[in-house]
């Protein structure tokens, strides 16, 4: 049955299968920048950890938006058009099929520079469904015979409604990447430290908790060895700082007389029962040998482990590094340049 319109009189309703089809594409467009937001927000998350720079969140979130982007006007005017049907209606609703295949291939082979495969699987959960609705309710004889209607349009009026709708896709999407763009460039800016402490001085509190140890007993035997070790903790602060973690372990000489292995021991005990120290753990290894855990609240933890491995560990929290080069400190209790080992850390002098 062909439509026909009157001379003079009204446009002819499109069927009910058209208008819900017109609904489908507006849902699938809104679904498509909710897909979008959601990804945005995903890479956000996971640069935080990193830093935006290093995790190339510029290119992969711009990736995604010159996949989605094309949905918007095409649907809004595939929409307008299926109003009155004809050969446009016709073109832009091929388009916007063509687009979801195009977008679902992209999206799982996958073009983020990442490797990010979940927005492809979840947009095949979500616009997948709405765009095999919009195809069954396009076969429909109601639907393909008022696509088929030829209806004459101005060429004002169809540069007036598409270039509406791609003008303000292309504002918007001019807007997003310079959105993206001051997100990626504060994502690596850093600001004032938030935290108690900083990585500035953690080196030498530890040296200096490690001086105070050894210089009480007089049967101190030394130190053979040091390693320093400093590893990222793997995220940022809330001023974009990068966060790492200390440890600065000292083996020990060997004690002359287990007289003096047991003397050291009891001068540690009472060190680290101060007012600055609070004792968590106090007996002894698997092997029988003296170990005291203890912690201070400047946030260094300390553990002396005596025996045929005796060492002094002290490790600290995770700080902000707020100098891009802290600097090294030299060991101390008779330490080897040979024996001193620094890891996380480039040292002048050092190999």
């Amino acid at each position: 049955m062909r439509l026909v319109r009157r001379s003079g009189g009204p446009h002819p309703r499109p069927p009910w299968q058209v208008q819900t089809l017109r609904l489908a594409l507006l849902a699938q467009a809104a679904i498509t920048v909710a897909l979008w937001l959601g990804v945005w927000q995903g890479l956000q998350s996971f640069a935080w950890t990193g830093g935006g720079v290093e995790t190339d969140l510029l290119e992969r979130s711009l990736s995604y938006l010159l996949v989605l982007a094309p949905t918007i006007p095409v649907n809004l005017v595939a929409a307008v058009w299926l109003g009155r049907g004809g050969h446009r209606a016709r073109l832009y609703l091929a388009c916007a099929g063509v687009l979801v295949a195009v977008q679902q291939i992209l999206l799982l082979v996958p073009i983020d520079p990442g490797g990010y495969l979940a927005p492809g699987a979840v947009f095949a959960l979500t616009v997948g469904p709405v765009a095999f609705a919009s195809l069954a309710l396009a076969l429909t004889p109601r639907a393909k015979g008022w696509l088929r209607e030829a209806r004459p349009r101005s060429a004002r009026r169809v540069i007036g409604v598409e270039g509406l709708a791609w003008g303000l896709t292309a504002v918007l999407a001019v807007g997003v990447v310079s959105s993206v763009d001051r997100w990626v460039a504060a994502s690596a800016e850093t600001g004032p430290p938030v935290g108690a402490y900083d990585e500035s001085d953690v080196w030498a509190r530890m040296e200096t908790a490690v001086t105070a140890t050894a210089a009480g007993p007089d049967a101190f035997p030394g130190f053979d060895a040091r390693t320093v070790q400093v590893t990222a903790c793997g995220y940022r602060t809330d001023a974009g700082l990068r966060t790492y973690r200390y440890l600065l372990a000292y083996e020990l000489a060997p004690f002359a007389e287990p007289a003096d292995e047991a003397a050291y021991a009891q001068a540690v005990r009472e060190a680290w029962s101060g007012e600055d120290y609070q004792i968590l753990y106090d007996g002894t290894t698997a092997e029988g040998d003296a170990s005291i855990r203890a912690s201070r609240e400047d946030e260094l933890t300390l553990h002396l482990v005596l025996g045929e491995a005796a060492a002094l560990e002290i490790r600290s929290g995770c700080l902000e590094r707020v100098d891009p080069d802290p600097g090294c400190l030299p060991a101390q209790g008779g330490v080897a340049p040979e024996d001193d080992t620094v890891e996380g850390l480039l040292c002048l002098g050092k190999d």
